[in-house]
């Protein structure tokens, strides 16, 4: 005889509560602490005391995951339109602090998005708007607009990517790269010689903030050119 108690139709106490939401905020939390290789449907079940089953019904599979978490952590970039009140150029620029910030907030997820193309494509249909909306205020054409976008949008992976390999505010290498100048062979790389020398270990001292701002600046400034061309 089966044992009724054992058997019964009840949901498991995590399955009472169980959304997409509370299953998204679970999987972040697991490639916050351990990486995005730590995250399996089964520990992620475990993680939210549930009948690994039960996750299916709200996310189908592990990239239904990737892509929730994209929406998770990327939605509220979205931001009311300024309109004028704010000049386009400063607009982009808040448009790539905002994404910049959320990537280096989450950098495990980070390297997962920008490594997988499907995350990244996720990603960049969650986030594109602000900079599409300043970069069409500042009168760019269709096909200007798409490829500044993606530059940017190029430039901030690039730049989160470095950054969060380093994971630290600064990156000093003055150290190496300045025994390295020194031992080349008289003549060679004269400009390279010249601008080290003349930084110094301190100027050549690298900190992710104004190496961001400015990356975004020149960007920003070459997108004003085009637009006056």
């Amino acid at each position: 005889m089966i044992n009724a108690g054992k058997r019964s139709g009840r949901p498991r106490a995590g399955e009472e509560r169980l959304s997409r939401e509370a299953i998204l905020t679970a999987a972040l939390r697991i490639v916050d602490d351990k990486g995005i290789d730590a995250l399996t449907m089964r520990r992620l079940a475990a993680t939210l005391e549930v009948n690994p089953m039960s996750l299916y019904h709200h996310l189908p599979n592990k990239a239904a995951v990737m892509a929730g978490l994209a929406e998770l952590v990327f939605a509220g970039l979205e931001q009311p339109d300024p309109g004028d009140a704010v000049p386009w150029d400063e607009q982009l620029k808040d448009a790539a602090r905002g994404y910049r910030n959320a990537l280096r907030a989450h950098p495990n997820l980070a390297l997962q998005v920008l490594s997988d193309t499907s995350a990244v494509s996720a990603v960049v249909v969650v986030v594109v708007e602000p900079f599409y909306r300043a970069l069409d205020r500042a009168g760019l054409s269709p096909r200007q607009v798409f490829e500044a976008a993606n530059t940017l949008v190029d430039f901030i992976h690039g730049f989160s990517l470095g950054e969060a390999s380093v994971r630290t505010e600064n990156f000093d290498l003055a150290p190496d790269l300045i025994t390295r100048v020194e031992q080349l062979p008289a003549g060679k790389a004269p400009v390279l010689a010249r601008v080290v020398g003349e930084l110094g270990p301190e100027g050549l001292a690298y900190d992710f903030d104004s190496g961001f701002e400015s990356g975004l600046a020149t960007l920003t400034a070459g997108i004003a050119a085009t637009r006056r061309r």
